[in-house]
């Protein structure tokens, strides 16, 4: 499911992305988002509270009862009042043609300062253009989103694929049941080349599956390191980023790769 937010429905401008769908099952996935909201309720975590505990619940506080909502209730009451503006997406836009049949325009302020300008179409497109930017290198357009336009939280610049990052969750869920990271990437398909129908795995040499399973054990622990950082990151508002850093606790999510107990390479 894409969120996103309309201003003149909701009077909040947020752009459509689906990784929004994903930025509250990743805090779940948190163990400090975990022990920080455990401590703050005064309940026991099966996690160590991290070091930048100030960061991580002032996200908690930003976030809101995300274990007590159902997603869409909270996007429309809290997430898209985290990573929207309260005023129309800032856009170039295109207000009309003036000619013979139409001799005026009429064009409304809506929060945005804007500069509205006339360009001839007797002009070549690049003739227009240079002029354009001749005359609006006058006008204070701004080096970055001011303030007031720039929302509390923003999707980062990553180059996480959205299918990296629901490929991601799914693993870290299945990890957590104990599932074995070969069946993990196996069930994720994450090398379908070395990937398998588990009812025909009698089919294949022994030696053959063996390496099989350990390619995907190691694709499977890969996946699972890049998405706990990910929910580490996410539980400091910073989404989505497979970014190491220092107070991220991952250990809970270690689990060695590697070829199944008492199988041998083929020499």
């Amino acid at each position: 499911m894409s969120l996103e937010a309309n201003y003149e429905q909701t009077g909040i401008s947020v752009k459509s992305d689906l990784r929004y769908d994903l930025v509250c099952d990743y805090l779940k996935a948190s163990p400090s988002y975990e022990a920080v909201i455990r401590k703050l309720a005064k309940q026991k975590s099966p996690y160590p509270l991290p070091k930048d505990f100030k960061a991580v619940a002032q996200v908690v506080s930003d976030f809101g009862p995300i274990y007590k909502m159902r997603e869409a209730d909270w996007w429309g009451k809290i997430g898209m009042r985290l990573y929207g503006i309260s005023a129309p997406l800032p856009k170039v836009n295109v207000v009309g043609v003036l000619d013979s049949t139409k001799k005026q325009l009429t064009n409304k302020w809506v929060g945005v300062n804007s500069v509205v300008a006339e360009l001839p179409l007797n002009l070549t497109l690049p003739q227009a253009l240079k002029q354009l930017r001749k005359q609006l290198e006058g006008y204070g357009f701004s080096a970055t989103l001011p303030k007031q336009v720039a929302p509390l939280y923003q999707l980062s610049n990553s180059k996480l694929r959205i299918d990296t990052l629901q490929n991601g969750l799914t693993a870290l869920r299945l990890y957590k049941k104990d599932v074995p990271l070969w069946k993990i990437g196996n069930h994720l398909r994450l090398i379908p080349a070395q990937s398998f129908i588990e009812s025909e795995a009698n089919d294949i040499l022994e030696a053959d599956l063996a390496d099989r399973k350990e390619l995907l054990s190691i694709a499977a622990s890969r996946l699972i390191r890049c998405a706990a950082l990910v929910a580490e990151n996410a539980a400091r508002g910073r989404f989505p980023s497979n970014k190491g850093f220092s107070e991220a606790i991952t250990t809970p999510y270690k689990r060695k790769a590697g070829r199944p107990t008492g199988t041998k390479k083929i020499k």
